[in-house]
């Protein structure tokens, strides 16, 4: 198991984040989401910002996009994007995943971490020790998260 970074001078792990990415975001009309995740790749070479894929001896199963946040939790790590494919949940995969994230976080001093939970997901993040912050975010309503590292 490792993550590979995505990054402007590896063509290939680009183009499986967008495969990946496109499942990922099934509900937007194609060419909305093909903006949005062009807008992920081009913030990629940004101070304290990954975007890593998990691959699993030649077979990609997910990614995760983090950063350290400069804005609304000034230093608090921030998962921004995080997905494995249908066919590898319930099986360890995404906790390693977000065992693999807080460590580079946690290498750069980070103490606490956010995200935005959608319903689906909520249950996957409690059981990693994520919590309510009872804050909705305004612009998608999905839940604010919290853990401390």
């Amino acid at each position: 198991m490792e993550l590979v970074p995505v990054t402007d001078d590896n063509p290939d792990a680009i183009s499986v984040f967008l495969n990946l990415g496109k499942d990922y975001l099934s509900d937007p009309p194609l060419g909305e989401r093909e903006r949005f995740l062009e807008s992920i790749l081009a913030r990629q070479g940004e101070l304290d910002r990954w975007l890593l894929l998990l691959r699993t001896g030649d077979e990609y199963i997910g990614f995760v996009h983090v950063k350290i946040d400069k804005d609304e939790r000034l230093g608090w790590g921030f998962i921004l994007e995080f997905y494995v494919v249908p066919n590898r949940r319930r099986l360890g995969w995404g906790r390693r995943l977000f065992d693999l994230s807080a460590k580079i976080l946690q290498n750069r001093s980070v103490k606490h971490i956010w995200l935005l939970a959608n319903p689906a997901s909520e249950p996957f993040w409690q059981s990693l020790g994520f919590r309510e912050t009872g804050e909705t975010d305004r612009e998608t309503g999905q839940k604010i998260m919290i853990k401390s590292t």
